[in-house]
């Protein structure tokens, strides 16, 4: 924890204040009191002054957008996107990395900044967070002008989110690879055994491991692995079924013995090897990224961090695995060292590709998994008015009571739910500061209304994720199933169900 002297101590070094101003250039800055939370919004830091000053009235650490304004102080929650989209001189790529092991945190900054290093992007930065993980930076001035008849600089939050989901994805695929004897090799130079991924992370194997083709590195799901293993008997058609794969089938049916000459391909792009195991890279990793909105704020290089004491430095990218967090103490806190954002080595356009491969990407990729049957059952109801709260999951009932943990990812999910079930955006926006104010500690407002403005924007209609995504309901321990439960795939589909029993009861008290 932060003790008074040690704040001020800290924050009346001159170089820590020309460090704090400098990153704060062109950028909404938000600063923190302790416990009675953050200052006015917007804000901005011009001068080296105002950090001590600001120590002096209370302040612990200082936070600041990855969003580059014209005029920070001109932006507010009631500006429309366009508006903000006028005023935005572009925006700074932050991926901040949460988890809850420390070894694993280091090992994922290195392999994202590898993947960045892979696309030709040699202006990456890294900064520990100053409590459990590290950010990982690219400048703006790396980014093309336009892409897509777009300017990149509006692309903003799909851009940092569509790039987040490519990076998780591309890892996985291809700086990790399980063992037959169930040890974990990240990127060819350390090795942990999955058990021990198992007990931090508490989640299974199953969970945990996934297979891909080494070819085309699309995944070998059960569906594909059933399909190999099955053969009709060109004598009477009988299907033949086995849980292993073989060469010789044996008609249960008829009595004939039927030989594989050839294997079936174990992926559709031919490959006919065994396929490559490899880690579910997103369910070890959070990256806040995925989840940001219009002025999303990360702590500012060389602000203290109230839980662990730390100051979040900027570190060498290259040693990231070295690092330690005794490094960050704050008498051992050397501004002159490294930068955060460094633009001197940056070519203008260098993360073109980072950008063109990450919208590929999220266009081919569905963005939860409850499959196009889910959808369309869905899309065939239509509510004339909203879905009532009394017809809800438990799961979202849980979500509303408040939380302590998951709150960013439970707006994510009320919007995708109440959306589905005919709430408009003014009762959602209602419903959710009703939520927030229950919270022990409520999300800031600018987080929840910077996601309702996005999603209302936004026209691509999307479920909430399913129920047996780890991440969410079970993640935060908001899953208390009740006997309906059992026999749905996703929250919507409990309230439809639900909706429908509801329906049918009223035309039955009508017919009586």
């Amino acid at each position: 924890m932060l003790h008074l002297s040690t704040i001020l101590k800290y924050y009346k070094r001159p170089e820590i204040q020309e460090a704090i101003v400098k990153a704060a250039q062109d950028k909404e800055v938000a600063v923190k009191f302790g416990e009675k939370g953050f200052g006015k919004r917007p804000d901005v830091l011009k001068y080296p002054s105002d950090v001590i000053e600001l120590a002096k009235q209370g302040a612990t650490s200082f936070h600041c957008s990855e969003e580059l304004w014209i005029n920070p102080l001109q932006i507010g929650t009631n500006l429309r996107k366009q508006e903000l989209d006028s005023l935005r001189k572009g925006w700074d790529l932050v991926l901040d990395i949460d988890c809850p092991n420390w070894t694993l945190s280091k090992i994922i900054g290195w392999l994202i900044i590898k993947t960045l290093n892979d696309h030709g992007i040699k202006s990456v930065s890294a900064k520990f967070s100053g409590n459990k993980g590290f950010h990982i930076g690219v400048p703006f001035e790396s980014m093309p002008e336009s892409l897509r008849n777009t300017k990149t600089k509006d692309a903003f939050p799909e851009g940092p989110r569509n790039i987040a989901s490519y990076i998780i994805d591309y890892i996985g695929k291809n700086y990790t690879k399980v063992t037959e004897n169930s040890v974990v090799e990240f990127g060819n130079k350390i090795k942990i055994p999955l058990k021990k991924i198992e007990e931090v992370i508490k989640k299974s194997h199953e969970e945990l491991t996934k297979k891909i083709c080494p070819e085309c590195k699309k995944e070998i799901t059960e569906k594909d692995k059933k399909k190999q293993n099955e053969v009709i008997c060109p004598r009477c058609d009988e299907t033949i079924k086995s849980e292993e794969h073989l060469s010789i089938f044996h008609c249960p049916k008829c009595h004939d013995i039927i030989k594989i000459e050839s294997k079936k391909s174990v992926c559709s792009c031919g490959f006919n090897e065994i396929p490559k195991k490899i880690l579910n890279f997103k369910e070890i990793i959070e990256v806040d990224t995925i989840l940001i909105a219009s002025r999303h704020l990360y702590r500012m290089p060389y602000s203290l961090h109230e839980k662990s004491g730390l100051a979040s430095i900027p570190i060498d990218p290259e040693n990231i695995l070295k690092f330690e967090k005794s490094m960050a103490k704050p008498e051992n806190v050397d501004p002159e060292k490294f930068m955060f954002l460094d633009v001197s080595k940056t070519m203008k356009g260098e993360a073109e590709n980072l950008l063109l491969k990450s919208m590929h990407h999220t266009e081919t990729v569905p963005e939860n998994e409850t499959g196009n049957e889910t959808m369309r059952k869905i899309d065939e109801i239509h509510f004339e008015k909203a879905v009532p709260k009394e017809l809800f999951p438990p799961c979202i009932h849980n979500i509303l009571k408040g939380l302590e943990d998951g709150k960013k990812r439970s707006v994510f999910v009320l919007l995708n739910f109440l959306t589905h079930l005919g709430w408009d955006y003014e009762k959602i926006e209602e419903l959710m500061r009703e939520w927030n104010k229950k919270n022990p500690e409520p999300l800031r407002e600018v987080v929840m209304i910077g996601q309702l403005r996005y999603h209302k924007q936004n026209k691509k209609k999307v479920l909430p994720p399913n129920c047996s995504n780890n991440n969410y309901y079970k993640g935060f321990g908001i899953c208390t199933p009740d006997n309906l439960c059992a026999k749905i795939k996703n929250p919507v589909n409990y309230s439809i169900r639900k909706a429908r029993f509801l329906q049918r009861e009223q035309k039955k008290e009508i017919k009586e």
